[in-house]
């Protein structure tokens, strides 16, 4: 047989370039209807996608058309169950989710009532607080000694309240007062100095205070009684009550205070025992009072 000629054969590849690009049009047209595209330009998206893939050799791509068929065919094998159970799954996390994007608004929604409410008393309270503490240093300072009283912060509402700080000696800290560091008569001092600075910031007819004065030492036990006179007998003020076994000699008095002493015991049952006559003793206390206001 005779070869065939340059001519024949440039024909018949020719032949062959047209059917390929006749197939490749088909093709063309399959993808664009499959892909739902209605122009040659490829969409942004699908651009994204061919990113993944940067190779254009056809048997590379090739290759990871069969291992995504392979990957395929393997989930066939996953058990329905599953499936079910992931589906309820997610269907859960998804119901949560927005429950929780629900809750989270709420949450902003009382956050900012709290701020509101917060402000409102925030600042009349600190104020009062900050009145407090300059009565308190001032008591202290005339005991030569040092406190302060703070107004105690805490995320939880419920755990605010106010601090009392003490300071009795130069070598010590200011100290939180509780019912372990200080000692009976400082925490007696520290307790009646807090009263009186009340005074005239809050509204109470009157205060009772039992005993207070048991455990100071003579030195801070006179200068906090004369304060507490000088306190509590202001004008317009709350009324106090005093009750104690004992004072110590030669307290300052003045017109605006009342003394009433309770006399009990075996030898007053007696009505013929005059050893002891009331009215005595009163006019000698009030002699020596006098005597010790005129030497001060």
């Amino acid at each position: 047989a005779e070869a065939p000629s340059a001519q024949e054969m440039l024909d018949n590849h020719g032949n062959l370039i047209r059917a390929q690009r006749t197939k490749a049009s088909e093709l063309l047209e399959t993808a664009k209807r499959v892909c739902g595209l209605s122009t040659n330009n490829l969409p942004n998206n699908y651009k994204t996608m061919f990113k993944r893939y940067p190779t254009n050799n056809v048997n590379d791509l090739d290759q990871q058309l069969n291992e995504a068929k392979a990957l395929a065919e393997c989930s066939n094998d996953i058990d329905p169950q599953m499936i079910t159970e992931f589906n309820d799954r997610k269907r859960e996390i998804d119901t949560y989710t927005k429950e929780v994007e629900v809750n989270q608004d709420k949450l902003v929604d009382l956050e900012t009532q709290i701020r509101a409410v917060r402000d409102s008393w925030y600042g009349p309270v600190s104020e009062i607080i900050e009145k407090i503490n300059t009565k308190f240093r001032s008591f202290f300072v005339k005991l030569q000694c040092a406190g302060e009283v703070l107004l105690s912060e805490h995320e939880d509402y419920d755990k605010w309240g106010v601090d009392i700080r003490v300071q009795f000696r130069n070598s010590d800290d200011m100290k939180r007062l509780t019912s372990s560091y200080q000692s009976g008569g400082e925490k007696s001092v520290s307790t009646i100095l807090y009263l009186l600075s009340l005074q005239g910031l809050t509204d109470c007819p009157f205060r009772v205070v039992d005993e207070i004065n048991q455990g100071m030492d003579p030195k801070n036990e006179r200068k906090v009684f004369e304060m507490m006179a000088a306190a509590a007998t202001v004008e317009g003020t709350s009324q106090y009550f005093l009750i104690t076994p004992k004072l110590l000699p030669d307290l300052r008095y003045n017109d605006k205070m009342n003394i009433l002493s309770i006399f009990n015991g075996l030898g007053l049952d007696n009505a013929k025992n005059e050893s002891f006559i009331v009215e005595n003793v009163i006019e000698q206390n009030k002699i020596r009072c006098s005597q010790s206001q005129m030497a001060c």
